[in-house]
């Protein structure tokens, strides 16, 4: 088994290499009851531009989606309110705000906000005001509308599952993990990662932004997570009624995040 710092030396590389597709769906997950998701993830929202464009996004306010830069298409249809997809209500997008330093090529601050024409009055999602909890070995839940496998169309129920933050990489807009089992694959961009808070409760702490290796699949892989934390100034520039649970985190960036690399899951 190779060692940690070798496993950290072959992240770099990857992460740097421009070869991580965008995240699309939960590999080795379980799909949500009704129950579960109206006690627990009724914030989850499911993103629609076209039968073959799916995303996965967290309701922070009202009127304001959160979601990976990469998703923020001004025509797609929001779907609110219950664990499948074809049966939630539908919203129309008014606005896309992709984050300013959003770079296509390497992946950095792929973070987006959509803002509604119609206010929601579903549950909404407590972001995640310190960039320390996330660390090496933290347990999280991570959700989706995505693939379950590479060969499957995506997922017409949220899929979450339960992963442990291992071999961890983390720069200023993002972090990223390897996992052997579970992970997003495609219609994950955008998805949540949840890490507990102080209180016990669940937090959003990443944002789905890119996978490198094989999580569609049995082989594992990274996957790659805007840190919320790291970019809690962009969204508090657009959305005033910041959820419970914030603190402000200035926006930094720094040479090695803008040289890395990676594609959205597909």
């Amino acid at each position: 088994m190779p060692s940690q710092s070798a496993v950290r030396v072959v992240l770099l590389f990857l992460l740097a290499s421009a070869a991580a597709p965008v995240a699309v769906a939960i590999v080795n997950g379980t799909p949500v009851s009704d129950e579960r998701f109206d006690a627990e993830f009724g914030w989850a929202v499911a993103l629609e531009n076209g039968p073959d464009n799916v995303c996965s996004a967290m309701l922070i306010a009202p009127r304001w989606v959160l979601t990976a830069a990469h998703c923020t298409a001004p025509g797609s249809s929001v779907r609110i309110g219950h664990a499948d997809r074809g049966r939630a209500a539908v919203r129309r997008v008014a606005g896309a705000y992709p984050h300013p330093l959003y770079d296509p090529r390497s992946g950095a601050f792929d973070v987006g906000l959509l803002r509604l024409e119609e206010a929601a009055s579903a549950p909404v999602v407590r972001i995640a005001g310190t960039t320390s909890l996330v660390r090496e070995a933290a347990p999280a839940l991570i959700l989706g509308w995505g693939r379950r496998a590479s060969a499957q169309g995506f997922s017409q129920r949220l899929v979450v599952s339960d992963i442990e933050l291992r071999d961890l990489l983390r720069e200023e807009s993002r972090f990223a993990y390897r996992d052997a089992a579970s992970g997003p694959c495609g219609g994950d961009s955008g998805g949540p990662l949840l890490l507990r808070g102080a209180d016990g409760g669940w937090l959003l702490a990443g944002v789905a932004s890119r996978v490198v290796g094989d999580l569609c699949a049995d082989g594992g892989g990274i996957g790659i997570y805007t840190d919320v934390a790291a970019v809690s100034e962009f969204i508090r520039q657009h959305v005033a009624e910041v959820p419970a649970g914030s603190s402000r985190t200035p926006i930094m960036r720094s040479s090695a995040d803008a040289g890395v690399r990676g594609q959205p899951p597909r």
